[in-house]
């Protein structure tokens, strides 16, 4: 098990020419899956709404009255969802967000008698620790890296470079399957540009 120390939260993050505010810090793994769970909730629901309300515009009189029920019925579900998410996680639609890993595990995920990998985080064993966004970030940018080069047979130095950087500093076998368990996330918002 690899366990890796860095910087602590910054209040400020900029991403693809986006700047970001820190909202919210969200404590343990029960509680970062559950916002996770929310978030994905809210996201249905917004788009199943906005779908209903493209086909009310487009509908035959005839059909408009059952669609806009739908929507009335997807909305009332999803305002106090929103309500919700905007009162623990200080969560706006007019924002777009980050959730960033600052306390997180990687977990190498057990196989089943005929090799699979088993989705079941409990049978999972630890393979590495990040504690600070900067190492977590790393093994991203490397996971990355290696996955836009592919199988690319005249880059294979350079893949054999990544396999090798990944496994040595973070213990990642890419021929295994990992779960990342976020155990502290940071919530960042969008800030308008000027």
């Amino acid at each position: 098990m690899i366990k890796i120390v860095s910087q602590g939260i910054p209040q400020r993050l900029v991403r693809d020419n986006q700047a970001y505010h820190l909202v919210a810090a969200i404590e343990g793994a029960a509680a970062n899956t559950q916002f996770m769970q929310n978030l994905q909730v809210v996201a249905q629901q917004r788009r199943a709404l906005e779908e209903l309300r493209a086909k009310t515009e487009a509908a035959p009189a005839a059909e408009k009255a059952a669609l806009e029920s739908q929507a009335a019925q997807i909305e009332a579900r999803l305002k106090p969802n929103l309500e919700f998410m905007a009162k623990t996680y200080a969560y706006s639609v007019q924002h777009n967000y980050l959730l960033v890993p600052v306390q997180s595990a990687l977990l190498l995920k057990a196989n089943d008698e005929t090799g699979k990998p088993v989705e079941d985080e409990a049978k999972a064993t630890l393979a590495a620790e990040f504690f600070g966004t900067e190492a977590y970030e790393e093994l991203q940018a490397l996971r990355q890296r290696l996955a836009t080069l592919g199988g690319d047979a005249s880059k294979q130095a350079e893949i054999d470079a990544l396999k090798k950087q990944l496994s040595e500093k973070f213990g990642f076998d890419t021929g295994s399957s990992y779960f990342l368990q976020v155990r502290k996330g940071a919530l960042y918002a969008s800030i308008p540009e000027a």
